[in-house]
């Protein structure tokens, strides 16, 4: 049967508060392993590569798995990630590409991506590419005609920059939710965040903010009844949804540089809801 597999990100773990607290990295490890997480993410391009070294004893010792999210420069630039990656005694489910290539012609953005997720095969690493401003899918029109380029090519969906991107108002226009429902037919994997059309994260439980958490909801709904019909309900394979509630300058915070909200209850709470979301779409298919 297949099953959705919750991870944690160690970037959403740092505070980056006034004081400069921080938890130690055995400390945020603990914390992620003590409330349930499957397994984490790190962010190749921020975190230092020693310590991703120096993690990975301490998340065998705890059973956690692991995904990366890579900030991809170049084809050479993907190989010597997949060299690094390779020597690391945890093998990650999957690698999601921010490939930092100018988004100019979408040919060349495809044989690239190509390449990557060739490159990603021989190293038997799954490579899928995430939907991110700044990068090459920074707009979701161009994403959606990689994907047509690329037919093998299967999505990381973080669409909280989606709708950074394309200031979608709220009731979504019927071509919006289409492009959306496009995109999603090829979503293998998610990551949690709710944004509004102006505002990368928001804190999702205050009042004003409800109706965007029930569309991330719906979107998030819709991708798992897709993957769950793309994979096969009995199935063994798991989808994996990471918590990306991210610190200052994602996190909003007040005047005295202090959050407005507790982001590690916001995952707590966002882990809860897509478990409850993915049993809906089970139920459904």
């Amino acid at each position: 049967m297949v099953k959705l597999d919750v991870f944690q990100s160690m970037w959403a773990m740092e505070y980056k508060r006034p004081d400069g607290f921080e938890l130690s990295l055995q400390e945020k490890i603990q914390k992620i392993s003590d409330a349930g997480f499957k397994g984490v993410s790190f962010d190749i391009g921020y975190h230092p590569l020693d310590m991703i070294e120096t993690a990975m004893p301490l998340l065998q010792a705890h059973g956690l798995e692991l995904v990366y999210n890579a900030f991809v420069k170049s084809v050479e630039h993907y190989a010597e990630i997949i060299e690094f990656v390779s020597k690391q005694p945890i093998k990650p489910r999957f690698i999601a590409i921010v490939g930092q290539i100018e988004p100019w012609d979408v040919k060349e953005v495809a044989d690239v991506t190509k390449q990557w997720i060739a490159i990603g095969e021989k190293a038997g690493i799954t490579s899928h590419v995430e939907i991110h401003r700044n990068c090459m899918t920074n707009d979701l029109h161009f994403t959606l005609q990689l994907m047509k380029q690329v037919p093998e090519l299967l999505m990381v969906a973080d669409l909280s920059h989606t709708l950074v991107n394309q200031e979608y108002y709220l009731p979504l226009h019927d071509e919006a939710n289409q492009r959306i429902s496009e995109f999603l037919t090829r979503a293998e994997a998610f990551h949690g965040r709710v944004a509004t059309r102006e505002q990368i994260q928001v804190p999702f439980l205050f009042p004003q903010h409800k109706p965007w958490f029930e569309l991330f909801q719906q979107w998030w709904l819709e991708g798992f009844e897709n993957w769950i019909a793309r994979h096969g309900k009995q199935s063994d394979d798991a989808c994996v949804f990471l918590c990306e509630l991210g610190p200052p300058v994602y996190a909003i915070t007040g005047e005295d540089g202090s959050e407005l909200s507790d982001r590690w209850q916001e995952a707590l709470v966002m882990k809860e809801t897509v478990e409850q979301l993915w049993q809906q779409a089970c139920n459904k298919i």
